[in-house]
């Protein structure tokens, strides 16, 4: 997992939305990567999304993606607190 999640919640919060989905998505590709390649890899696993893929990659070394699903995540959370939950 990224070092940059962030792990403070509130309990509230979590007793409300835990087990969370959690669906990561890594995207590389080099500085001569435009974004319309980039659309074209995300449109890629949208498109697996929908065929019910739970997890994959796709690469030639430096460019391309590799995503999973974690249906009942128990965290941490990719977000510091919820929008507007107490």
């Amino acid at each position: 997992m990224p070092e940059n999640v962030i792990t403070r919640v509130s309990q509230n919060w979590i007793e409300h939305a835990y087990p969370l989905q959690q669906i990561t998505i890594q995207l590389q590709g080099t500085r001569h990567s435009n974004p319309a390649h980039v659309i074209s890899q995300i449109e890629n696993v949208l498109e697996r999304l929908r065929k019910g893929d739970q997890s994959g990659e796709d690469h030639d070394d430096d460019f391309g993606y590799k995503f999973w699903v974690d249906p009942v995540s128990q965290g941490p959370s990719f977000f510091e607190a919820s929008c507007g939950f107490k």
